[in-house]
Parts: C-alpha cells; sequence; structure tokens
C-alpha cells in the first residue's frame, strides 16, 4: 500500500467516525418517538409560579410542602422561563428564591400488574426539584443548586407495589434563583417496558456518552504526556495532553451531581467554565503548531483574555464581581466570541493547506461553534428543554481529529524512524562492502610490500654473508691461493648461511625458544663431527611480541657468529647454551672452556664478527657484553621483552 492510499484511507476513517458522531447528536430527535398505547405522554400540565424570600435549600427541604390550590393556569410543555443575561452581583446563595409549581394530571394512566414509572426527559433550575405524588413526597434533588443533577434524566416509581394504583396528581416544584430561569419537558408515565428504553437512549446521550468519552481521552492524553517526556521538544504532544485534561474536567458537569462533589460548588462551577475556555485556547495552540503558522497578535489576546476572566471569576478574588453562576451567561458569549475568531483563524489556515484532515477539522469546528451557539440558548431557556447538550460531543469531535492527527504524526515518526533505520543499514552494508573492497586492496599491496622488504632483506644479508664468502672463494680458486679443504670449509659456511636465512623465514609466533632450537637443529650435526659437546640449558621465557623474519635472522646472526668464533678460535671442547630473565628483558648466554680472548683487543683490532654483532643486537633494541678468562669466554645477549620501533 502506498503512503498517499494509506493517508486517503485514514482520511475517511476519520470523516465516517465524524458522520457517526453527527448520527448520535441526531439520534436525540428520535428518542422520544410517538408513545405505544400503554404510556401516556403529557404535553400540557397546570402551572403557578410563587414568589419567595427564604432561600430555595430550605423551602426544598420541607417534605411537606403545602401545595398551593388557587391560581392555577394551563400551559404547554415543554415549559421554558428565560434565564436573564445579566449578572445582579449578588451571591446565589442570597438570591431571592421563586417556586415554580406544575401539575401534571395522570387520572388517564391505566391501572394494571405492572409498576408504574415517571420518566422526565430534562428540567432545568438554579435550584432544587422535588416532587410530589398525591400530596407525597416521592423525590427530591440533592446537592446544590447548580449540579443539582439537572442532566440526569429522572426515573421514579410512581406506586408503592404491586396492583397499587399510581397516584392520580403529581405536581413537581421546582425552586429557582431569582433571575436564573427554569425549564421543564414533556412528561411520560407509564409501564417500565414502554418507558425505559427511552429513559436508557437519554442517559446514554446525556450522561454516559460524554463520562466515557472524557475518561478515554484523559488515558490518551496521558500516553501523550508520556510521549512528550521522551520528546520534549515536540510540544505538540504536550498541548494535546493538555487539551484532554481540560475537556475531561469541562466533561465533568454532565454526568457529575452536587451531592458528591470533592470541592465546593462555586469552585466547582469554575472549573467547569475555565476548563472549556482553555480547551479552545489550547486547540487554537495546537493548531497553531500544527499550521506552523504563528499569530503575532492573536495568540498573546486570546491568553491574555483566557487568564483575565478566570482570575476575575475565581471564587472570593474579586468582591465586586458576581459569582460564576450568575456570570455564566456573559462568560459563554464572550467564549463564543472568542471560538468564533479562533475558528475563522483556524479556517483561513485550512484554506491555505492541503491537508484533508485540516479542512475537516476546520468544517467541524464550524459545526462545534453551531453547537455551542445551540447550547448557549438550551442554557438560558431560549429553545425547547427537551434537546441534548451538544458541545460535549463537539469536544469529542475535535478530540477525535487531534487524536487521529497525532496518531499520524506518532505513526509517521515510527515509520520514519524505520525508514531511517533501513537507509542505515544500507548505507552500512555498502559501506561495509565498500571498506572490503579497499582492505582487500590494502591487504595485496601490503602483502606485496612485505614480500618486496623481504626480498631485499634477504638479498643484502645473502649479499652481505652468503655473496662475499662466495666471491672470496672464487677469486682464491682462480688464483690457487686456497687449498681444497679451505674451500670445502667455505662452501660449508656459505651453505650454513643460506640455511640461517632460510631458517629465520619460519614463523616463530614471538617464542624465542623456538628460535633457538631451530638453531640447535641446524648446528648439532656439525658439532658432532668436531667432538664439541652442547650443553642445552634453556628456560621458559615471555613472548617476544616484536619477533618476526628480520628480528629472527639478527638473532640467528649474532648467536651463529658466537659458535664460529669458539669453532675457529677456542679449541674448546664444551659449548653451553642458556637463557634468562635479566630486568625488563631475556638474555641468551654462550660459553664455551675454551682458552678465552681478550675483549678489547678483539673488538677494536680484530675482524668485523664482534663489531656485526653489536649493531645486529642495537637494531634491535638489545645488547651484546662479552667475558673472557683463561678458562673460557661467554657471550650474551639481552633483548627487551618490548620494543617500540627499531632503532
Amino acid at each position: 500500500m502506498s503512503a498517499a492510499t494509506a493517508h486517503h484511507d485514514g482520511t475517511s476513517l476519520l470523516a465516517r467516525v465524524m458522520v457517526l458522531l453527527l448520527l448520535l447528536l441526531l439520534a436525540t430527535a428520535c428518542a422520544d418517538a410517538p408513545p405505544g398505547n400503554t404510556s401516556l405522554h403529557l404535553q400540557s400540565a397546570e402551572w403557578l409560579t410563587v414568589p419567595g424570600q427564604r432561600s430555595g435549600a430550605q423551602q426544598a427541604s420541607r417534605a411537606g410542602a403545602l401545595v398551593p390550590q388557587t391560581g392555577w393556569a394551563s400551559v404547554a410543555l415543554p415549559h421554558a422561563i428565560p434565564r436573564g443575561i445579566r449578572p445582579t452581583g449578588q451571591d446565589l446563595y442570597s438570591q431571592a428564591v421563586t417556586t415554580d409549581w406544575y401539575r401534571l394530571d395522570l387520572s388517564r394512566l391505566a391501572t394494571s400488574s405492572e409498576l408504574n414509572y415517571l420518566y422526565l426527559p430534562r428540567w432545568k433550575t438554579i435550584g432544587q426539584l422535588a416532587v410530589y405524588g398525591d400530596g407525597q413526597l416521592i423525590y427530591q434533588s440533592e446537592g446544590s443548586w447548580l449540579n443539582n443533577g439537572f442532566n440526569h434524566p429522572l426515573w421514579l416509581r410512581l406506586s408503592g407495589a404491586v396492583d397499587a394504583r399510581p397516584f392520580a396528581t403529581v405536581v413537581l416544584r421546582i425552586d429557582r434563583a431569582a433571575g436564573s430561569g427554569s425549564a421543564l419537558s414533556t412528561v411520560w408515565a407509564g409501564p417500565a417496558r414502554s418507558l425505559a428504553w427511552r429513559y436508557q437512549i437519554r442517559q446514554l446521550l446525556q450522561v454516559q456518552l460524554p463520562y466515557l468519552g472524557g475518561f478515554a481521552f484523559l488515558v490518551i492524553g496521558l500516553f501523550s504526556l508520556a510521549v512528550w517526556l521522551f520528546r520534549q521538544r515536540e510540544t505538540i504532544y504536550l498541548l494535546f495532553f493538555a487539551i484532554c485534561t481540560a475537556a475531561f474536567i469541562r466533561l465533568l458537569h454532565y454526568h457529575t451531581g452536587g451531592a458528591n462533589l470533592p470541592i465546593p460548588d462555586d469552585w466547582f462551577g469554575w472549573m467547569s467554565v475555565a476548563s472549556l475556555m482553555w480547551v479552545i485556547v489550547f486547540i487554537h495552540l495546537f493548531l497553531e503548531r500544527l499550521h506552523q503558522r504563528k499569530e503575532r497578535w492573536l495568540t498573546p489576546v486570546a491568553l491574555a483574555t483566557t487568564l483575565a476572566v478566570n482570575i476575575a471569576t475565581m471564587p472570593g478574588a474579586l468582591k465586586a464581581m458576581p459569582g460564576i453562576v450568575m456570570a455564566t451567561p456573559l462568560l459563554y458569549l464572550l467564549l463564543l466570541v472568542l471560538t468564533i475568531v479562533l475558528t475563522l483563524k483556524a479556517f483561513r489556515n485550512a484554506l491555505r493547506s492541503r491537508t484533508p484532515e485540516v479542512w475537516l477539522m476546520g468544517g467541524w469546528f464550524v459545526i462545534t461553534v453551531a453547537s455551542s451557539i445551540y447550547d448557549l440558548a438550551l442554557q438560558n431557556n431560549q429553545v425547547s428543554p427537551e434537546g441534548v447538550y451538544t458541545n460535549g460531543y463537539g469536544i469529542m469531535g475535535l478530540l477525535v481529529m487531534l487524536a487521529y492527527i497525532m496518531l499520524k504524526r506518532y505513526v509517521g515518526a515510527m515509520q520514519a524512524g524505520e525508514q531511517a533505520n533501513i537507509n542505515l543499514a544500507q548505507s552500512l552494508e555498502k559501506r561495509e562492502a565498500e571498506l572490503a573492497i579497499s582492505y582487500e586492496k590494502l591487504r595485496v599491496v601490503e602483502q606485496q610490500q612485505l614480500l618486496s622488504h623481504e626480498r631485499q632483506r634477504l638479498m643484502q644479508d645473502m649479499h652481505d654473508g652468503l655473496g662475499s664468502s662466495l666471491i672470496s672463494a672464487i677469486r682464491s680458486v682462480e688464483h690457487g691461493g686456497m687449498s681444497d679443504t679451505q674451500v670445502s670449509q667455505i662452501l660449508k659456511d656459505c651453505m650454513d648461511d643460506l640455511k640461517l636465512a632460510i631458517d629465520s623465514m619460519e614463523p616463530v609466533e614471538a617464542d624465542l625458544l623456538l628460535l633457538l632450537a631451530t638453531l640447535r637443529f641446524r648446528l648439532e650435526p656439525r658439532l658432532e663431527g668436531t667432538g664439541i659437546t652442547l650443553l642445552w640449558q634453556v628456560h621458559e621465557l615471555p613472548s617476544l611480541n616484536w619477533l618476526e623474519p628480520s628480528s629472527a635472522l639478527h638473532i640467528l646472526r649474532i648467536v651463529q657468529e658466537a659458535f664460529a668464533n669458539i669453532l675457529k678460535h677456542t679449541r674448546a671442547t664444551e659449548i653451553c647454551v642458556s637463557t634468562g630473565v635479566e630486568g625488563d628483558g631475556v638474555t641468551v648466554t654462550i660459553s664455551d672452556n675454551g682458552k678465552g680472548f681478550d675483549v678489547d683487543t678483539a673488538l677494536h683490532n680484530g675482524g668485523k664478527g664482534l663489531a656485526n654483532q653489536l649493531r645486529r643486537a642495537q637494531f634491535l633494541g638489545g645488547e651484546v657484553r662479552w667475558q673472557s678468562t683463561r678458562q673460557g669466554a661467554s657471550m650474551t645477549l639481552w633483548l627487551p621483552k618490548k620494543r617500540m620501533q627499531n632503532s
């Protein structure tokens, strides 16, 4: 599958999810279908409004409140009393209380063996609700005035036992703060089999889906936060976490009742409004990063406005400001203006972008703005209270698209990393092949250079040793100056030189004892003909890491010269070869029991033998020492264990 095909499929899937969310919004229109034969759908009631002076909390707690008997008027359901837009500047709980009474006639409800229930899709008030059946209190809302379960559909049993006749009259009492308005939807009554599905669908749309959606995106946001902790340069992951967290806080009031709130009601109301503002601002910052178009004036203005409003409406921050509950309509109008401005800017950036999901997000922003206008009208009782708040679904739709964008970004980063690894592996493989070829060429060149160096070394050594001896022998034979015995001895010496050069090329693996053993193998046959006894007193020695063929030949030449001097000049009957360790080096000592010699005279006035030994030892970084008495002489060769470079 190509990248373009995958991108198209992903965008198509996102579009399907958006269509599904739209269908969920439209499903509320079908939730209240025409009633069945066994249920009663009340679309009218008797209504009475009574101004009061005591707080709504005090009045609603009166289980035996006296129901008014006169002054009732017939109204159609749903019935709404618009909410005042301007805040009064007073604290919520110090407001004068107005009570709205609704009397419902259930005498037409059929009596059967089934239990009958009352289903109320929605009631709205900043205050409390109480329900009376034939003058008996059967339900009372709990918690605060604001978070009083306003978004939860009401499901009440209308009779106390099976076969008991249901209540003939049900009265609803709605206490509301002055100027806050109230609303009541149509009412359903009947057996559970006819009404339960309606209640369950309404409960799903109004309560459960916002709860599940908010919690799910909070989990996704936490995952995004974990990604950001590892990739802190990409603040878009942190912004997505902030959006999910603010959206979760915003959606809490749809499914949370005030009875179990761990914080004061005014603080919870402030959090609900403030979180919605931050959702819009965080989405704007997210899109700003996504479009890579920094807004020089709009972003600071949006941030400053949000902070100022949050601080001004914080409970107890400014005494001159009204409470958050009474100021909510104006705040939502301000937020609507801010949302429209940010949406237009986002839509403008979407026009400049060719990315399909950015277009889809711009279109969904328009839907979200429309849903916000509808919710504002629903909150202020300007439209039928039968509807469902849609802003939560708009937020969830935005979160779905943002999550899709983040998923694409995350998967794209993973694919880019995988592709980078593949490219790196291919590059390394290519480089390794090039290095292998270069190494093979260097190895061939090095081998050729080594062979050339060894050839030159052998030629030089044979020229100085074997060649010089042969030339001397040839000249002596040509001039008749040497006997056959002398010529034979010279030829034997030449053969020894040749064998020595060949032996130096054998691998000795840094083992000096192996090199000496090779020399012993060559010398013993020659010594047997002379009657000289060879004593071999060698011991294990440390390895010489620098020992190689050229160095081995120098050592063999030094030892060979020592044996040659003994055989020619000392008349010895015994030769001893010994080894040892001395300081940072090893020693090889050749001693005899001959007549000895004068070392100084031999070194300065004699032949070149001792001088050659000194020169070869210095080349190896070692030294040669001689000792001589009338009882015999010795030559000691000291060699270093480690040698950095040839001297």
